[in-house]
């Protein structure tokens, strides 16, 4: 099995017009296809410093057929999404190239995205797969994990980021070495937030790894 991280173009996922237009957006998929388009990012995450040019961006990008927004916070938001016709393509040709996608995160820079391949070979066709379609894209990381992984239950992009990112600076070490201001501001989000989705995912972990349910 292979996991590769790979750095794509706006274009070659969706919302370049809208990057275009609000170049400081960030957006995270909460829920990603595995091996069909059925269900491909329906949720996402956004947050940035604009929400009204956000707002007008997404409804005329060309790659959403319908958005509809689910929930609002201080610094971002929830919505629901119908992509257009040519975002679910895109999609099914990677997927069919043996490729699950793990994540999606929308940058300023492209599309993040983290797939887990079979094998090597079906990690070389989807490369062809971009290489024949002109994607500009970057190769980011590949591991070839040689033990299963544990259930980290049903973790978000967003709070898997946030406990990560806390571990990596030191935030769960006695003595503490750095605050939960900090770790917010590292992240980009306001400090209740944070407390939020640090507090969700622990508990999750627990029930998942911890919790016996006879």
């Amino acid at each position: 099995m292979n996991i590769a991280t790979f750095q794509l173009d706006h274009e070659a996922v969706g919302l370049n017009q809208a990057f275009g237009q609000v170049p400081k957006m960030r957006v995270e998929a909460e829920r990603v296809a595995a091996h069909s388009t059925e269900w491909t990012m329906p949720c996402l995450w956004i947050s940035g410093t604009d929400f009204t040019a956000i707002d007008e961006a997404l409804s005329s990008d060309p790659s959403i057929e319908t958005i509809v927004e689910a929930a609002e916070f201080a610094d971002e938001k929830y919505y629901m999404v119908k992509w257009a016709d040519a975002v679910m393509e895109q999609i099914a040709r990677y997927t069919n190239q043996g490729g699950s996608i793990l994540s999606a995160t929308g940058t300023p820079e492209g599309w993040r995205l983290r797939f887990r391949f079979a094998d090597r070979d079906h990690f070389d066709s989807f490369r062809k797969a971009l290489n024949d379609q002109n994607y500009s894209y970057s190769l980011l990381e590949l591991t070839e994990p040689d033990k299963p992984r544990l259930s980290v239950g049903n973790l978000t992009p967003r709070q898997r980021e946030a406990l990560v990112t806390a571990w990596e600076h030191g935030y769960y070490k006695i003595p503490r070495e750095v605050s939960g201001e900090e770790i917010a501001a590292v992240l980009g989000i306001s400090h209740q937030t944070l407390s939020e989705l640090l507090r969700r995912g622990t508990e999750k972990l627990i029930k998942s790894q911890l919790v016996t349910t006879e």
